[in-house]
């Protein structure tokens, strides 16, 4: 998969998924504090953004990183897709849902005696 279709198709997951939760472009640049001109030639596939930028995106849309690398679909690759993109996209889920695992225990565990603190005064 060359590096135009890779930038293609994260700006067309990246819209499918602005667009699922309401959002204007416009209010996704507030949001992350991307330029709207930015955020449109990412998901025209024209640009491609670091991983500050993909950190500010995955943070505003809530959304784990493999999401915006999933074939259409959002399932599993097609049967005739280049193995390597299989590979890609088991690896990324994977690593999604270690992290998930790892850093969505451990922000639950942290915030809770935030909760518990507030409630006693």
């Amino acid at each position: 998969m060359a590096g135009a279709e890779i930038r293609r198709l994260f700006g067309k997951n990246l819209k499918r998924i602005r667009l699922q939760q309401g959002l204007s472009q416009f209010q996704l640049s507030i949001e992350t504090g991307l330029t709207h001109n930015f955020i449109n030639d990412i998901e025209k596939g024209d640009k491609w953004l670091s991983s500050e930028s993909l950190g500010k995106l995955i943070s505003a849309l809530n959304v784990a990183p493999h999401c915006f690398f999933l074939p259409e679909g959002g399932g599993k690759p097609a049967a005739n897709a280049d193995p390597y993109l299989i590979d890609f996209s088991d690896s990324l889920q994977k690593m999604a849902h270690e992290l998930q695992q790892r850093y969505g225990n451990e922000s639950a565990r942290l915030a809770a005696p935030a909760v518990a603190d507030k409630t006693a005064k």
